[in-house]
């Protein structure tokens, strides 16, 4: 089997997979933009792809699938072609061969029909077709897939019982029924609901577990906002009471007999009130308070009072 574009069969079979699958996906198929649909064909691609394959753009893909729809439209018009000559005792085998000689008569499918390997994947897909009609289809073994345009009943000893492929089993003479690989469209449908549903529930515990994921982000948010203007209150409050501290070192080691005599009488009572609040804070902490005494007071006042206690004047 040829080659086109460096593509393998194996990557052609890959690609009309992904392309079908993202083309009919009955959440988003339908709203998405050109750019949009293409990306996730690329993007779906590239991540199933076999390591070993090249990885390929989005123009490439886009050629790559254009390449094989038109020649499969082509070919399903030569069918529809071939068909209608209502040949006696043509089978569905004939036809197909004759419907690729066809192609190949065309001046833009001088090499004919080269993409075999994707047949029984995109025969039935509408985007491959070429208005062929989709009533009493048949399914072929051999890779041939084509309508009757007149018969909708075949009875034996017409062409369809000709062909050594085709087993009573492959017809389906229901006009409200469609036959596909085998399977009645009442099925189809059914296998089509259940991978609908599937995905519905796929993207709703998607969307259940980003809107979760988002909820615990925020409260982390909040959380570490709120810590943070703690951190920045008790920081406040520290500066505070530093600052007050050292206001009333100030006082409590300003030297008294550096000041006038009218201001040491006032100074040496806010002495006394921090020293209370000290001693008063240090028992609401159950810590043991210092033992002292106005004895013990009157020596800080003296000791503050030496000179050489480098302590600023007030």
């Amino acid at each position: 089997m040829s080659r086109s574009l460096g593509y393998s069969l194996e990557e052609d079979r890959l690609l009309c997979e992904v392309y079908m699958q993202i083309y009919q996906d009955p959440i988003q198929g339908v709203y998405q933009s050109p750019d949009r649909f293409w990306g996730r064909v690329v993007e779906a691609y590239n991540n199933e792809k076999n390591t070993t394959w090249s990885e390929r753009s989005k123009k490439s893909i886009q050629s790559r699938v254009q390449t094989i729809q038109k020649a499969t439209k082509k070919l399903n018009a030569c069918i529809k072609q071939c068909d209608n000559r209502h040949q006696s005792g043509t089978s569905n085998d004939d036809i197909f061969n004759q419907a690729k000689l066809m192609l190949s008569e065309d001046p833009n499918f001088k090499e004919g029909w080269k993409f075999g390997h994707v047949w029984d994947i995109v025969k039935n897909f509408e985007k491959f077709q070429d208005g062929v009609a989709r009533r009493n289809r048949l399914s072929i073994p051999s890779g041939f897939d084509y309508t009757s345009l007149e018969s909708d009943n075949p009875t034996i000893g017409s062409s369809t019982q000709a062909s050594p492929h085709l087993s009573s089993s492959s017809l389906n003479l229901n006009d409200d029924d469609e036959i596909v690989g085998g399977s009645s469209s009442p099925r189809l449908l059914g296998v089509k609901k259940s991978k609908m549903k599937r995905k519905i529930g796929d993207q709703t515990t998607s969307i259940i577990n980003t809107l979760k994921e988002g909820n615990k982000q925020f409260l982390e948010q909040l959380k570490k906002t709120s810590e943070q203007r703690q951190q920045h209150l008790e920081m406040q409050r520290q500066n505070y009471a530093l600052k007050e501290l050292k206001e009333e070192n100030k006082i409590l080691f300003c030297d008294l007999n550096s000041v006038h005599p009218n201001v040491r009488g006032y100074l040496q009572a806010q002495q006394a009130q921090i020293l209370q609040k000290r001693n008063d804070q240090q028992q609401n902490q159950q810590a043991p308070p210092p033992s002292m005494s106005f004895g013990s007071i009157g020596q800080i006042f003296r000791n503050i009072g030496e000179s050489g206690s480098n302590l600023p004047e007030y």
